[in-house]
């Protein structure tokens, strides 16, 4: 934008019968692109804000120092369309507010009565129309965004968190462990002998027992615990704060309702369980879990099984 601002005063000034005006806002504008392109990855987001009334008001100094006629007002909206794409409604509405400062300063400015209110009419409520229209488009693609972002986390059929979203959860409680120094836990599960549900009763039940499941899931955790889908018929929470002793406790209450049915179909589920204090990020809690689980399958199926116990995991 302070580009084409620059290089469309430069074309005005070459431009024979052209207006007359100051060439300092198209130097002041080429300067700002200079800035941005230089060191804009290392300037606050808010700097960047500044620009759009930065811009406003070069606009106005190139409209009220033009001699004859000008359609430099044309350019207020670049501003007032960038604050809007980006900075919110206050913002917006700020800039509007300050192009009709500048406007009617600028038009105070020029000389044999070219002040006219209809002329500040024109440009306010053209700038008010685009930041609205542009505010209302932005606010609803950052809400589009908002939404695929957390859908892309979520698994659809059982709204739990997907491995994507896991993940993410895994890496800040993580980080969180190590800071306070305190125990996290893992439990993974796997429904035992899910196929067979597949093969004899079709997926459409199948899908209903991984929704019961899930919310078994839900109901025997805290709110604090992160629950997650991460495989076809596999599950697994993470538990903030909890040595091997709790997750043991909370495998065996899960892998019991589940025995007990209340399902589509009678199944049972498999549980392994591990605990640690994290010493880095690099960490293999979930993959201790893992190795549980797959020993409790191994030895028969319908069982929880712990992970080789660490001293600070108690």
């Amino acid at each position: 934008m302070c580009v084409a601002a620059g290089a469309i005063g430069a074309l005005e000034e070459l431009l024979p019968e052209g207006p007359e005006f100051s060439p300092w806002p198209a130097l002041t504008a080429l300067a700002l692109a200079a800035i941005a392109i230089t060191v804009g990855q290392g300037l606050p987001r808010s700097a960047f804000l500044a620009f759009g009334f930065v811009g406003a008001t070069v606009v106005g100094v190139a409209v009220g120092t033009t001699r004859g006629y000008s359609d430099a007002a044309i350019v207020y909206c670049w501003p007032v369309l960038w604050v809007a794409s980006f900075y919110g409604t206050r913002a917006t509405a700020a800039v509007v507010g300050w192009v009709g400062v500048v406007h009617g300063a600028a038009l105070l400015a020029l000389a044999d009565g070219a002040a006219s209110p209809d002329r500040w009419v024109d440009v306010v409520v053209t700038v008010i129309v685009a930041g609205v229209v542009v505010r209302v488009l932005a606010a609803r693609n950052e809400r589009l965004v908002a939404q695929l972002s957390t859908e892309a986390r979520v698994d659809p059929l059982t709204q739990l968190h997907n491995r994507r979203g896991f993940d993410e959860r895994l890496t800040a409680e993580t980080a969180r462990a190590m800071r306070d120094q305190s125990s996290l836990a893992a439990a993974a599960f796997d429904i035992d002998h899910f196929k067979r549900v597949n093969d004899e009763h079709g997926h459409e039940v199948g899908d209903r027992v991984l929704q019961w499941v899930a919310k078994t899931l839900a109901h025997a955790t805290r709110g604090a615990d992160v629950t997650a889908r991460v495989g076809g018929e596999e599950f697994v929470v993470l538990l903030p704060g909890t040595g091997i002793r709790g997750a043991q406790e909370l495998a065996e209450r899960v892998r019991v309702a589940v025995e007990r049915g209340g399902g589509p179909v009678p199944i049972t589920i498999s549980a392994g369980v591990a605990a640690q204090v994290p010493r880095d990020a690099d960490h293999d809690l979930v993959e201790s879990a893992d190795r549980a689980l797959y020993r409790a399958k191994h030895d028969g199926r319908n069982a929880v099984r712990v992970a080789d116990s660490e001293p600070a995991a108690r």
